[in-house]
């Protein structure tokens, strides 16, 4: 095989190994990318615009990706920079989030119709006092315990010390229940 036939087959090669880690991480990630900028920019419309933005970047810069190990922060990353290109482009502060979240699955409450209200009024309330939370309390609140990051991740996603997430978390925790504590009197 001579060599410019070589480097066509190489290329063929690493075309397709692109496209399945493309395929692999747009499956790993896509829905957990949405329900995130769901949460940060509280426009389910927008959040869908965003994640496909977010992955023609993601796709525009896969052949910088080195390990796979580490590529849900980056993923993260992305999103996160994706959005906030979008924020200084427009100067638009939006407020919906009655689409976002994922669904969950029937459970006893279902058979229980009080049960259900009371679960999805709880539920509502959840919602707007997250959307309530300044904008650094509430990224640190989805990526920690509604995407399952480590809190060292969500410091590589937001680019801040450990220490920092850590403090807006329990900052994020006073604030929710100080707001559940005024509803509950």
């Amino acid at each position: 095989m001579g060599s410019a036939a070589r480097e066509r087959a190489d290329a063929v090669i690493g075309a397709r190994q692109r496209q399945a880690l493309y395929d692999r991480l747009a499956r790993r990630h896509y829905a957990g990318v949405y329900n995130y900028l769901c949460w940060i920019s509280r426009n389910t419309a927008l959040a869908e615009d965003l994640t496909q933005e977010t992955f023609v970047q993601i796709w525009r810069h896969l052949p910088e990706v080195r390990s796979e190990k580490a590529v849900r922060v980056w993923v993260y990353r992305v999103a996160r920079n994706t959005y906030l290109q979008d924020r200084r482009r427009t100067g638009l502060d939006t407020v919906s989030l009655e689409d976002c979240g994922e669904a969950e699955p029937a459970g006893p409450a279902e058979a229980q119709p009080e049960l259900r209200v009371e679960r999805d009024e709880l539920r509502r309330f959840v919602q707007a006092a997250v959307a309530d939370l300044p904008d650094a309390y509430r990224e640190v609140i989805v990526l920690h315990n509604l995407e399952g990051l480590s809190l060292a991740q969500v410091g590589d996603v937001l680019q801040v010390p450990v220490g920092t997430v850590k403090s807006r978390r329990a900052r994020a925790f006073r604030r929710l229940r100080e707001l559940l504590q005024e509803v509950a009197r």
